[in-house]
C-alpha cells in the first residue's frame, strides 16, 4: 500500500506543476516502500534507500528550481517568493540532515516519513496552491501586493487532505510493524510520532511563522471562546487593533525584508507592553496585529493602547539594504465592553478596525475610541 495517494486534494490546475507534483510523490512512495519492505535483504535496502534518496534529491532540486523562476516569470510578490524559497532550502537541508543521521535516529524510518508528510501537507497543500492562486489573481488583473495580501496561510481543504493523509500513513504502518512481531510497542511509537506530526500541523495552521505570534485564525477561535466566557460572567472584554504606518514615501517599494524586520520588532514592542498573561497578541494583517483582553474595560485598553504608541514612536526600525532605517508610527483602535451575546466578537473586532482606520486618517501615532 502507498502511503501518499494523489487525489484532486493536490491538483493546482496547472498541468505541468500537477504533474511535478505527482513524480515527487511517486519517489516518496517508492522510499517508503523501500524502509518496510520486510523481504529485502539489508545489504540491497541500503541500495535500495540510496538510489531513491538520491532521486529525490535530483528530483527536488529540479522541481523547485522550475516553480522559483515561474514565481520570478509571473512576477509575485517577492515576500511569497522569500518563504517559498526558504521552504525549498530547508526541504533540501533537513532531508539531507535526516539521511546523514539515519543510523544514530532511535526511528529513521519514522523520522523521515513523518518528515515527507508533514511536506506535503505544508508546501504542497499549501504554500504551492497560494502561489497558484496569487497567479491566478495576477492574470485578472490584481497586483502582486493585492494578490499576496488576499492570500491566506493554509486552506481548511489542505488540512483535511494532509490529515487524512496521515490517517492512511498511519494504517500502512502500522500493519508493517505487526508483520515483524513487534506490533504494540511499535504501534505505540507510531501514534507518539503522529501525535507529534498533528500537534505540528496544528502549531502551523494557527502559527505565524515569521512573527512568531498566533495567526488571526487562532485569533479569532480563542476570541469567540473568550466572548462566551465574558458573556457567561458578565466581564467586560477589550479588543485592540494595530497598525504599523510605515512613514517612507516609498514603503510600498521598500524591501520586503526589511519590512518583516519592522514587523517582528513591532511585535516585540507591543507584546512588551501587555502586562498580563492572559492578553492574546495575533498578527491580524500584513501590517496589523490585534490584541484581545480579557476582564479589562476599555479605559484600560486604552491605556495599554497608548503605550503601544509611544513606545513605536520612540523605536528605531531596522536599516534596509541601503542602510537607511523606515520611519513608521503606530496607530491603534480599541474596542471594549461587556458582551451582550455569544456571538459579539466580529462586532467587537470590527468597531476596534473602524477606531484604527480612524487614527490612522487622523495622521496616525495615537489611539481612537470606538
Amino acid at each position: 500500500m502507498d502511503a501518499f495517494v494523489w487525489d484532486r486534494s493536490f491538483s493546482t490546475g496547472l498541468k505541468a506543476m500537477d504533474d511535478q507534483h505527482r513524480g515527487l510523490i511517486d519517489i516518496f512512495n517508492e522510499l517508503h516502500r523501500t524502509l518496510f519492505d520486510v523481504s529485502l535483504p539489508q545489504d540491497r535496502r541500503e541500495v535500495a534507500m540510496r538510489r531513491a534518496f538520491d532521486r529525490l534529491m535530483a528530483y527536488a532540486r529540479a522541481q523547485f528550481a522550475d516553480e522559483e523562476a515561474l514565481m520570478q516569470s509571473c512576477g509575485l510578490d517577492e515576500r511569497h517568493q522569500f518563504v517559498h524559497r526558504r521552504q525549498h532550502e530547508q526541504f533540501i537541508r533537513n532531508l539531507r540532515e535526516l539521511w546523514a543521521d539515519r543510523d544514530t535516529l532511535e526511528d529513521p524510518a519514522g523520522r523521515l516519513m513523518g518528515f515527507l508528510s508533514s511536506w506535503i501537507g505544508l508546501h504542497l497543500l499549501g504554500v504551492d496552491q497560494a502561489m497558484v492562486r496569487q497567479m491566478h489573481l495576477i492574470e485578472a488583473s490584481h497586483t502582486a501586493k493585492e494578490a499576496y495580501e488576499r492570500e491566506d496561510s493554509l486552506s481548511d481543504k489542505g488540512l483535511r487532505a494532509i490529515l487524512n493523509m496521515v490517517g492512511r500513513l498511519y494504517h500502512d504502518l502500522s500493519q508493517q510493524t505487526r508483520a515483524l512481531g513487534k506490533a504494540q510497542q511499535d504501534l505505540f511509537e507510531t501514534e507518539r510520532q503522529l501525535n507529534v506530526l498533528g500537534g505540528r500541523l496544528e502549531l502551523h495552521a494557527r502559527f505565524d511563522e515569521l512573527l512568531q505570534i498566533p495567526n488571526r485564525r487562532y485569533f479569532d477561535q480563542r476570541l469567540q471562546e473568550e466572548v462566551a466566557r465574558a458573556f457567561r460572567s458578565e466581564d467586560a472584554l477589550s479588543v485592540l487593533v494595530i497598525s504599523l504606518d510605515l512613514s517612507a514615501p516609498e514603503a510600498d517599494a521598500t524591501d520586503p525584508q526589511q519590512v518583516d524586520a519592522c514587523m517582528q520588532a513591532v511585535t516585540n514592542v507591543v507584546i512588551s507592553a501587555m502586562k498580563r498573561t492572559t492578553d492574546l497578541v495575533a498578527r491580524h494583517g500584513p501590517h496589523r496585529l490585534a490584541v484581545m483582553m480579557p476582564e479589562t474595560d476599555r479605559h484600560g485598553a486604552a491605556r495599554a493602547a497608548q503605550r503601544v504608541v509611544d513606545a513605536v514612536a520612540h523605536m528605531t526600525l531596522p536599516a534596509g539594504h541601503d542602510g537607511v532605517p523606515l520611519q513608521g508610527t503606530a496607530s491603534v483602535g480599541v474596542a471594549g465592553w461587556v458582551p451582550r451575546g455569544r456571538d459579539d466578537g466580529e462586532l467587537l473586532v470590527c468597531e476596534a478596525e473602524s477606531a484604527q482606520a480612524f487614527a490612522r486618517h487622523e495622521g496616525g501615532n495615537r489611539i481612537a475610541m470606538a
